[in-house]
This record gives C-alpha cells, sequence and structure tokens, in this order.
C-alpha cells in the first residue's frame, strides 16, 4: 500500500504544485513592474499620443500658450508663446528628459538640465485631457 501511495500521490502533489506555482506568474500577480507592465505601455502610450496644449489669459491681458510633446524614447518639447496685450510675440521652446516618477503613473519629472526639474502630480488623463499639478499649480491640457 505504501508503495502505491508513493507511486499515485507524489507526482500528483508534484504536478499541482507546478501548475499552481507557474500559474501565478502567468496570471500576473504583480510580479512584473517597471518598464514592462501593461500600466507602464498604456499610460505612456497615451501620454505621447498628442501634443498637450494648454491656453490661457493672465490677469494684464496677456494671452499664453504652452505646448507639451512628450515621445517614447523618454525625451520631449515644451513651447511656450506669450502675446502681450500689445501684441508683442515671444517664443520659447526647451526640451527635456521625462521619466515616470512614482509606480501609479500619475507623476511625471522632466529634467531640463543640470538640477532643472519640473513635476507633473495627480496626473489624470483621460477624454483627451490632461490635468494635473504642474510644479504646484492646477493645468489644464488637451490633446491636440
Amino acid at each position: 500500500m505504501k508503495r502505491l501511495y508513493r507511486i499515485f500521490v507524489f507526482p500528483a502533489l508534484i504536478f499541482a504544485f507546478t501548475v499552481l506555482f507557474s500559474s501565478c506568474e502567468y496570471v500576473g500577480i504583480g510580479i512584473e513592474i517597471g518598464n514592462g507592465t501593461n500600466d507602464y505601455r498604456e499610460s505612456t502610450y497615451y501620454l505621447c499620443s498628442r501634443t498637450w496644449v494648454e491656453e490661457w489669459t493672465d490677469n494684464y491681458g496677456d494671452y499664453h500658450c504652452q505646448e507639451l510633446r512628450f515621445y517614447d524614447n523618454n525625451t520631449g518639447v515644451d513651447y511656450i508663446l506669450t502675446v502681450d496685450r500689445r501684441g508683442f510675440r515671444q517664443e520659447s521652446s526647451y526640451t527635456f528628459v521625462w521619466d515616470w516618477y512614482d509606480a501609479n503613473y500619475t507623476s511625471l519629472r522632466l529634467k531640463y538640465g543640470a538640477n532643472d526639474y519640473s513635476y507633473m502630480n495627480n496626473i489624470f488623463m483621460g477624454n483627451n485631457r490632461l490635468e494635473c499639478l504642474l510644479d504646484g499649480y492646477p493645468a489644464y491640457f488637451y490633446g491636440n
């Protein structure tokens, strides 16, 4: 009887453990982190899929337009246009390197140069909108 027990039960236990532990990896229980996750790919794709534009007029009547372009190689361009009340135009363009700053993909760090960072926190993306706190100030971008 002991011999029969060894022949059937031991291989069944090995098979059960193999199926159980391999299925955990297959199902995906949070083992995959960083650049390999679906959340990373989906958030990065949405971020890089369009030019993000914000327009506003300040208290002095000056028009401002900011465009952010994110590329999937973790670089980007920040374009800023200002037109004052008299029609004087000032344009600036800055390049930056960006990375996700948290594991939930709701914060970005933009590096413009040595020790020159901007932060986009509390990011909400959806419905062709990107809402965030840009360096602590509310920003409302729309996709273009």
